[in-house]
């Protein structure tokens, strides 16, 4: 991601109405899941691997202990100036050494908006499970539907989009089985997509801009109190369309040699 988009979410991801939503939906799945397979939100070793500039670590660090990596330079230093010190870089997951760096194992890994930066991600899913305790949680977001490609892909540097289908198929390659999954930005996908699609018909220079913009107060509250419902209705129901995919899995149980799970 450039550096100037780093430097935009740093000074927006506490405020701006898709950070505080987004956090909002997130932080609620990963309690639900959590719940789902007999944990609590506390007491718990959580790794963000694509951390950004921090501020999810932030509120991740009121679960446990949370640690952050990065790729990027420009973000571990964003981090930084945020206060964060369990944060590290690392270019590719291989560069990571759990058992020397952090402590051990995690109960939970996060990837927030990551796996469509990563060239190969079956590979990269792979080695998370490595960082995974027994029958621990991968939590991950990911951007749906390649007809959505925008401006924010080109400048975040995606490499793709997905759909509940290819999602669920990579991850399975990885090795995984899914507990949840569902789209979400549900609420307003309409107009999103009608965004998308008309700056791209009719602003082709949109494709090189941020869809992350200032807002008015007044407005930003609205969109915020829109897009945080879903976090309630996530309790209860999966949406079947939205720009968003989130999902929490934990590694596949392999069967022994006589075919019987342990």
């Amino acid at each position: 991601m450039r550096k100037d988009i780093y430097e935009l979410t740093y000074h927006t991801e506490e405020s701006h109405w898709w950070y505080v939503a987004r956090r909002r939906v997130i932080l609620s799945w990963l309690e639900d899941s959590l719940a789902m397979v007999g944990r609590t939100a506390s007491g718990l070793r959580l790794l963000d691997y694509g951390c950004g500039t921090g501020m999810n670590l932030v509120h991740l660090a009121g679960m446990g202990a949370a640690f952050g990596v990065d790729p990027a330079p420009d973000a571990v230093a964003f981090c930084r100036e945020r206060g964060l010190e369990n944060v590290m870089h690392a270019r590719s997951l291989a560069e990571i050494k759990v058992s020397d760096l952090f402590g051990g194992e995690f109960d939970v890994v996060t990837m927030f908006d990551v796996l469509e930066h990563i060239p190969d991600e079956v590979a990269a899913l792979r080695r998370i499970r490595d960082l995974l305790k027994p029958g621990g949680l991968l939590v991950m977001t990911v951007p749906a539907f390649a007809w959505l490609w925008s401006g924010e892909d080109v400048v975040s540097e995606h490499l793709r989009r997905y759909t509940r289908a290819s999602l669920t198929r990579v991850l399975r390659e990885a090795g995984y089985e899914t507990l949840r999954m569902s789209y979400f930005n549900t609420l307003l996908f309409p107009l999103q997509a009608a965004i998308v699609l008309w700056n791209r018909s009719l602003r082709p220079n949109s494709m090189s801009e941020t869809m992350v913009k200032p807002v008015p107060v007044a407005v930003n509250r609205v969109l915020t109190a829109i897009v945080s419902l879903e976090s309630p209705l996530l309790h209860w129901v999966r949406f079947p369309i939205g720009a968003s995919l989130i999902c929490s899995v934990r590694a596949r149980q392999e069967p022994d040699k006589t075919g019987v799970r342990p």
